[in-house]
């Protein structure tokens, strides 16, 4: 970080611009779901010795959500650094308020700093709601050591219809037997799948977004605080305008 404020407004819109890129670039990345997401591997297994083998199926995991979160609020954590130094450096001395949630404190900060932080929140939570979430119709585990979820193995049965000759009546001394042609369900082989996924809990993305709204109701809690000082009542406008029209208007 600069040490000079002319440093700071020198580069804050360019950490700002990356900031905002990386929060949109994210949100497209959310917004394709299980493309990047999700993953599985599907093993096929014959009952039969010399029955038709099927080659298994795979889909990578391309990424987490995790992994995107990080890589995402890297720069927004420059930015949101670049823009308060700046707030709070050109508001040394006037009125601040603490920036509380619960039993952490944050800090003192100014009016214009905490209107800036909000700012930059807001971008944040809008980007928060848009994390996408587990399939609940699946039962999850979280490998740690993969730092991703996975399912157990879900079984299927692959089964294949084959004629078979059913006898309706034995036969008699007086009648044949009566049979008839039927096409029989066959189970000839099972399917095992792991799914994988990169995505959060739907609890997990609702703790989050709760968090982020909480933070920035005390963000706007304590601007109002930071705002409750007396007006110091400057009347400039009246001297610059006599300055401007003096000896012609």
């Amino acid at each position: 970080m600069s040490n000079k404020l002319h440093e700071i407004l020198a580069i804050e819109q360019d950490r700002k611009n990356k900031a905002n890129q990386s929060i949109g670039e994210s949100k497209k990345t959310f917004s394709k779901g299980s493309a990047v997401f999700d993953g599985m591997i599907k093993k096929y297994t014959s009952t039969e010795e010399f029955a038709e083998q099927i080659p298994d199926e795979s889909k990578e995991l391309v990424t987490t959500v995790k992994k995107t979160l990080e890589d995402t609020l890297a720069p927004v954590i420059v930015a949101i650094n670049a823009t308060l130094s700046k707030e709070e450096t050109n508001s040394s001395g006037v009125a601040k308020a603490e920036l509380k949630l619960g039993d952490k404190v944050f800090g003192t900060f100014s009016a214009t700093t905490l209107l800036a932080l909000e700012s930059h929140l807001s971008k944040v939570l809008d980007l928060y709601k848009s994390i996408p979430t587990l399939d609940t119709t699946r039962k999850w585990f979280f490998d740690e050591q993969n730092d991703f979820y996975r399912t157990q193995e879900e079984v299927k049965f692959r089964t294949i219809k084959r004629p078979k000759v059913i006898v309706k009546y034995e036969a008699t001394d007086k009648h044949p037997a009566q049979t008839e042609l039927l096409n029989i369900d066959f189970q000839v082989g099972k399917y095992e799948t792991t799914y994988f996924s990169g995505r959060l809990t739907p609890i997990q993305r609702h703790r989050l977004v709760d968090k982020l709204e909480g933070l920035i109701e005390a963000v706007k809690i304590a601007r109002s605080k930071a705002n409750n000082v007396e007006v110091k009542q400057v009347k400039l406008g009246q001297d610059i305008f006599d300055f401007i029209h003096d000896e012609i208007l």
